[in-house]
């Protein structure tokens, strides 16, 4: 039997599911839930009841007790119009830091006490990863055609945002779920340690979930894609990137993902990556320095390469977008593509 926070007990179902004693249905924002049920339906992930009280019914969002119906865990994180006012510790901490340890001299970013809905929560992460991590594009070495690079794999960080916010024990007062950026790694730390009967060894093929009515409503938003893949996402993009696979800790008092970015160029220009031939790392940086270039300009610069290499370099980056060319014959010349 389960406890709820009305110090009744209950059949044995999820925490996230069970009412919570000071919240009724007023708490929960029915704007918000139309929302999500117009486009979980438009993505194909939802097809059950229309009204949004019956949705909150239909999902566990809402639970009966005495004849009044009070919201639960998975409601007010999705639907709370002010989630942390009875959450208070459902909030994601982020330290960026300079160097590779967490001390406070080498602290370049502390933010504290991110809150709102779950769905506004992975959006302000998300977004906070995105710009302070590198990205960039590279040639394929095969088809010469430009590629995206990124420090940290879009997906990745998508999923283990997800991930800190799904599975995290919301039952643990006082502890904030972190994420700490630092120069070489991310890592993801999510309050109280890995589910019952989940151990580091099984992680990719154990399908226990602490909170799997919240995990439900997330798929429905398409941030879940199937349940017990995403950190199987994780390992499968890393490898598939040639990239260092992630490592796992669970301390007790919480479970730590860590996740080794990829080692950019850091003295190009911002926006480019690694895997240029150094010929044609050095006419970007070139054309960094000096804007608009002929090749016989770049030639003087880089006089121990062929024309006719220097030629093949120029054509390769401007196929990769990478250069633009304007101009005809012999005033034809080279600047940087203009990144979006």
């Amino acid at each position: 039997m389960n406890e709820s926070p009305l110090g009744r007990t209950f059949p044995r179902q999820s925490v996230d599911t069970l009412p919570v004693a000071e919240a009724g249905i007023d708490t929960l924002d029915m704007e918000k839930v139309a929302t999500h049920m117009a486009q979980a339906r438009a993505r194909g992930r939802y097809d059950g009841p229309s009204d949004p009280e019956e949705y909150l019914r239909y999902r566990k969002c809402v639970a009966a007790l005495d004849d009044r119906h009070y919201a639960t865990l998975a409601g007010i994180l999705c639907f709370g119009r002010t989630p942390q006012e009875i959450f208070p510790h459902a909030v994601v901490d982020i330290g960026h830091y300079r160097g590779n340890d967490a001390v406070s001299f080498e602290v370049i970013h502390l933010e504290k006490g991110i809150g709102g809905t779950i769905f506004e929560q992975f959006r302000r992460v998300e977004e906070y990863l995105t710009r302070n991590t590198h990205h960039g594009m590279a040639l394929n070495e095969r088809s010469l055609e430009r590629v995206e690079l990124h420090e940290y794999p879009p997906a990745v960080v998508r999923e283990l945002v997800v991930n800190l916010l799904a599975h995290r024990d919301y039952t643990l007062i006082g502890s904030a779920a972190r994420v700490a950026l630092f120069q070489r790694r991310i890592e993801w730390i999510s309050p109280g340690g890995l589910a019952p009967g989940v151990t580091i060894e099984n992680i990719l093929e154990a399908q226990a979930s602490r909170n799997p009515g919240l995990l439900r409503i997330l798929f429905e938003a398409g941030l879940v894609e199937a349940f017990g893949q995403g950190l199987d996402t994780v390992v499968s993009v890393l490898q598939d990137e040639d990239m260092q696979p992630p490592t796992f800790r669970d301390i007790g008092a919480a479970f730590i993902v860590t996740v080794y970015g990829r080692l950019m160029d850091r003295d190009a220009r911002p926006g480019f990556a690694t895997n240029l031939t150094s010929s044609q790392r050095k006419i970007v940086l070139i054309l960094q320095e000096r804007g608009e270039l002929t090749i016989t300009d770049i030639a003087e610069v880089i006089p121990d390469r062929s024309r006719r290499m220097l030629q093949d370099d120029m054509r390769a980056l401007v196929e990769a977008e990478i250069v633009d060319r304007f101009g005809q014959t012999r005033a034809i010349r080279y600047r940087l593509h203009a990144l979006s």
